[in-house]
């Protein structure tokens, strides 16, 4: 009996000790599912080198995308709109840089407007943006004018100089302007355009005191020959068949809507060396090769926008020197959008954005945010608040910072209260402002 009580238990510490040893590889297999931090540093290298854009085949997360718990602060929808805005606020800035123990690089972002900062993938070395970012050049070098030097500020107060072109670099600055006097001359010693927006900027300096110097929208200045402000989109000759594209905007039937308007190429939008002559091709001559493309996005006919459906290939690589070139554009349809708000349903306060991780509520894409607005001033209906965003998307739920409760650190986050939502909504009104509404709950 002994014996068999003997064997008894020695077959019962083995089966034990299997189940010990098979829960603790079980762990083990599912802690190496996530990635570990090898390195985190502050990148140091001139910041201006350190712009990117992000082309929307990764997500921006509140770490490394790899990382146990990290989430998403800004899909891929949002980063693509981000990398083809027009817009020089949507450039980003990295300024650190994280490696895994997988080998993949992190770089620490953030948006020139200051609306986005997270981690984003950044490929497999840290000698080269890759992944979800690339570098860019947000400004592009542009000719000097003929005559560089006797101009004039024509309103210091609404076009001021900058230490780089305003939104050209993560907050510029304004130049010190303090030793500027009315009337002051100035000599143009470069030029540059937005490479998104196409502005043309000259970067001059106080011919009374050299001390006052920096960048300043080419239409903020005025010529010495002339009152009037040297506009870039202002034509200064007469269009012809060597130094003009003709843009025509036609609706979906092909009959032309608004006026014609006669793009002038100006010396200044020009490669170094490159003639002006009839049936040049664009994107040989010019610096900026989409430049046309913007012109005629800028000078749409009022009450039309750019067709949506237009085709996406749409060639204006294939433009010359006095050719013509038609848009597609559609009426635009007037649209009543409403603000998102958010409240805590147990206080009824709103719930601050510097409570939420990376002080950022939730960043809509182009298409999340058309569910929040409408072409007629409708009354929102109670299913609105149904949609998938709100149970399982980007507005489900809230995450905030750790605070500290009971002297432990807890991580508050709010589930959407849809209840609480529709009754607060009950009368309102696309184009009014929305309150969402969410429930608290502290996770240890």
């Amino acid at each position: 009996m002994k014996s068999n009580l003997k064997k008894s238990l020695y077959v019962g510490l083995a089966a034990l000790s299997m189940v010990t040893a098979t829960g603790f590889a079980a762990t083990n297999a599912s802690a190496k599912t996530y990635a570990t931090v090898n390195s985190n540093s502050t990148l140091t290298t001139d910041p201006t080198t350190r712009n990117v854009a992000t082309n929307g085949t990764n997500a921006l997360y509140t770490k490394a995308g790899t990382l146990r718990g990290a989430r998403v602060i800004a899909g891929k929808g949002t980063l693509s709109s981000y990398g083809s805005s027009n817009s020089s606020q949507q450039y980003f800035r990295a300024y650190r840089v994280a490696t895994t123990n997988r080998g993949s690089v992190y770089y620490k972002v953030v948006s020139f407007n200051g609306n986005l900062r997270g981690w984003i993938y950044g490929g497999k070395s840290t000698n080269t943006f890759g992944g979800g970012i690339s570098s860019t050049n947000t400004m592009t070098q542009a000719g000097l004018p003929t005559i560089t030097k006797g101009y004039t500020l024509t309103n210091a107060a609404k076009n001021s100089l900058w230490v780089n072109p305003k939104w050209s670099q993560y907050k510029a600055q304004a130049a010190d302007m303090s030793g500027y006097k009315t009337g002051d001359t100035f000599t143009i010693t470069g030029a540059a355009t937005k490479t998104r927006e196409g502005w043309l900027y000259y970067q001059v300096t106080d011919d009374n005191n050299s001390a006052v110097t920096g960048w300043v929208f080419a239409g903020g200045l005025t010529a010495p020959t002339s009152t009037t402000p040297i506009t870039p989109t202002t034509p200064t000759t007469t269009p012809t068949k060597d130094n003009s594209v003709q843009i025509n905007y036609l609706n979906a039937s092909g009959q032309q809507v608004g006026q014609t308007y006669n793009w002038i190429i100006q010396n200044s939008d020009l490669r170094s060396g490159a003639k002006l002559t009839n049936g040049a091709k664009l994107t040989d001559i010019l610096t900026n090769a989409t430049q046309l493309e913007d012109v005629a996005n800028k000078n749409v006919p009022t009450g039309y926008t750019v067709s949506k459906t237009q085709d996406p290939s749409h060639p204006y690589t294939n433009v010359t020197v006095g050719s013509t070139y038609s848009v597609y554009v559609d009426q635009a349809v007037q649209k009543y959008a409403s603000q998102l708000t958010y409240y805590d349903s147990n206080t009824g306060n709103p719930i601050p954005n510097s409570a939420l991780v990376e002080n950022s509520y939730p960043q809509l894409t182009t298409t999340e945010q058309g569910l929040f607005s409408s072409s007629t001033q409708a009354t929102i209906a109670p299913t609105l608040f149904d949609n998938s965003i709100f149970t399982t998307g980007r507005l489900a739920a809230l995450t905030g910072n750790q605070v500290s409760a009971n002297g432990q650190l807890v991580t508050p986050s709010w589930k959407f209260d849809a209840n609480k939502t529709k009754q607060a909504n009950a009368n309102a009104k696309y184009g009014d402002t929305i309150k969402l509404y969410y429930a608290e709950n502290l996770i240890k």
